[in-house]
């Protein structure tokens, strides 16, 4: 499976049909061309409209590539992987339980429409004409890392909730066979807010998260062979917010692990820390009504309580192309000063990682309220 930095031949991402989600959609195509996009549409029918809105962005039509499913979904990264065997691009095509909800989390069937979403990476490659390898082990893009290398970092919480017949030793020999791990990094938890609790419950009182469930995107990432980037929280700011606190122990934890590790031939892993954002002051806030007390009220909650929606925040989602690195950015008026020192030090550290490419932020807070971010939006097909 190649790293994210190697040659891409283009990149693929879908039209969500939401002003929220698509303004961001926009201003990653417009970040990211020439770089040949390939936009995933519901339906032929809405070429026109979408055309429209990205004339609006000055982005030019005509380098855009489309094509249609009806079952595809806005998280493209989660959809397909694409590897190389012998210079030969294949698709792999993993199960899909909708980031393991089901049947664990709900405790029902997966639908229909689910079961189809999760058979679109088979109507891809044969769109592509490649070769497939299937697999009946459940993944998404965005919960396996690698450096191109044969070494991988996945949260191992989420490698057995995904797959909760196998033990860690065949879920191993699993990803060597259909993916080329050679050395497996197993870390842990991963960001509270991005774990789904069952029946979409609170992680903390009256705090619910809800993310794509222990991705590994979210936490921690290569930037290289050999090193990786994880977040850090102060041991002051653990002090001044559950979410944060939470986090400190867990990140404490993984960057004691990745100390210890080396990749599969024996370089000693490099780990470079990042700030976490402000999240707490990303939360929105949510004062139930006797409408919106349906969803919570087998927490205990009732019509004038007021609840917290973390959104799925993190600098380590972002996304390298050939000549740019696109990071989020979360600073907007009305958010502290703080945060925007921690969005220009993010920027600052991401061109001293990447000097030959050009860094480009955006404002992602209407995606992340979704359970993603821009990695999380876009995947590549390498050259």
């Amino acid at each position: 499976m190649p790293a994210e930095w190697e040659k891409q031949r283009g990149v693929y991402l879908t039209w969500f049909g939401s002003e929220r989600r698509d303004s961001v959609l926009c201003r990653v195509i417009e970040s990211l061309l020439p770089l040949p996009v390939t936009l995933i549409l519901s339906s032929d029918s809405l070429k026109p409209s979408v055309k429209r809105s990205l004339k609006k962005y000055n982005i030019e039509v005509d380098k855009i590539s489309f094509i249609s499913d009806p079952d595809s979904d806005f998280w493209t990264r989660d959809l397909f992987f694409l590897v190389k065997e012998k210079q030969q691009l294949k698709m792999v095509c993993f199960d899909y339980s909708m980031y393991g909800v089901y049947p664990d989390l709900l405790g029902m069937k997966i639908p229909d429409d689910l079961i189809r979403l999760g058979k679109f990476d088979e109507r891809l490659a044969k769109h592509l004409q490649l070769e497939t390898i299937k697999s009946d082990y459940v993944f998404e893009g965005g919960g396996i890392e690698t450096n191109g290398h044969g070494t991988f970092l996945i949260i191992k919480e989420m490698a057995l909730q995904r797959n909760p017949t196998k033990t860690l030793a065949q879920i191993e020999d699993e990803l060597k066979r259909t993916l080329g791990a050679k050395k497996i990094i197993w870390l842990k938890d991963g960001l509270i807010e991005d774990k789904i609790f069952k029946n979409y419950g609170p992680f903390y009182k009256n705090y619910f998260g809800g993310g794509a469930n222990m991705h590994i995107d979210e936490l921690c990432r290569f930037i290289d062979e050999r090193t990786v980037i994880l977040p850090i929280i102060s041991r002051k700011e653990k002090l001044k917010n559950p979410i944060d606190s939470i986090n400190y122990r867990m990140l404490e934890e993984n960057y004691s692990i990745l100390a210890k590790q080396t990749t599969w031939d024996g370089k000693r892993i490099k780990i470079i820390r990042i700030p976490m954002p402000e999240t707490e002051e990303l939360k929105t806030i949510q004062i139930l009504n006797s409408n919106s007390v349906g969803s919570v009220k087998e927490f205990g909650f009732n019509p004038g309580d007021t609840i917290y929606r973390i959104p799925a925040a993190s600098y380590v989602n972002y996304f390298v192309s050939n000549k740019t690195v696109l990071i989020p950015k979360y600073w907007k008026s009305g958010i502290s000063q703080s945060q925007k020192r921690k969005d220009e030090q993010v920027k600052s550290i991401f061109e001293k990682l990447f000097p030959n490419k050009k860094i480009i932020q955006i404002f992602t807070l209407g995606i992340n309220r979704g359970g993603g971010g821009i990695h999380c939006m876009i995947n590549e097909e390498p050259q």
